[in-house]
């Protein structure tokens, strides 16, 4: 498992790419979490980021991120941090 986590706009964004046994092509995963004031406790959403094949595990994490970065501006319809 490769893990890649970045902060933006005040949240934290997480991707993580899982190898499909011995194929090459990746599993990606990514969370949006925010946390509260006093650093206790973290409020988080998954995300099904979509998937690409051909990319290297590095190019998917980065989609991933990318991915993240939009839903964060808003650019998602249904898709949003607002509730976190």
């Amino acid at each position: 498992m490769a893990l890649r986590q970045i902060e933006y706009e005040g949240v934290i964004i997480t991707a993580a790419a899982f190898e499909v046994a011995g194929t090459e092509r990746f599993l990606v995963t990514l969370s949006i979490a925010r946390a509260s004031g006093d650093g206790k406790q973290c409020y988080a959403e998954l995300f099904d980021p979509p998937s690409h094949d051909g990319l290297c595990i590095e190019e998917a994490l980065e989609s991933a991120i990318a991915f993240g970065r939009t839903i964060v501006d808003g650019d998602i319809a249904g898709d949003g941090v607002a509730d976190l």
